[in-house]
């Protein structure tokens, strides 16, 4: 991560420009924005550091252990400890982010599978390899393999 210059502000110029960057991201609406904003705001190796983290800190929410967070991330413990007792101690921010990422998860995952039921239940049609349900099957089927 870059580093803070040995030169301090004032507490009253840090309040200003940290009031200044929270007004920048509260005016960054859609994924596009957010996408092209952050490419030119931060470093390559700042999307990372932040990208790890926020991983990190999923992982320990879903209750995955140091050393698996350590080896998967590529991570120091310092880092998944300092990321841990924000997440135990504070962390207002963190849990409501993560809370929205794992809800969407687990909707996703909801609909994927009554969608499965639905397709392999549902025949509607001249006979089975015909009609809309048919077709919906293999769009899914198609998504499915380009994915992996």
């Amino acid at each position: 991560m870059a580093q803070i210059s040995k030169y301090l502000l004032s507490e009253k110029e840090t309040a200003e420009i940290k009031s200044l960057f929270t007004e920048v991201v509260s005016l960054l609406f859609n994924r596009q924005d957010i996408t092209d904003f952050l490419d030119d705001f931060l470093t390559p190796t700042e999307r990372i550091v932040l990208s790890k983290r926020i991983t990190a800190a999923l992982l320990l929410k879903q209750g995955y252990s140091y050393e698996i967070i350590m080896k998967t991330l590529k991570i120091s413990s310092p880092t998944v400890a300092d990321i841990s007792l924000k997440l135990k101690y504070a962390g207002k921010g963190y849990h409501r982010i993560l809370d929205k990422i794992l809800k969407e998860q687990k909707i996703k995952i909801i609909f994927s599978k009554l969608e499965d039921v639905a397709l392999g239940a549902l025949t509607i049609g001249k006979g089975k390899g015909s009609g809309f349900w048919w077709d919906l099957k293999m769009k899914k089927k198609s998504s499915a393999t380009k994915i992996i």
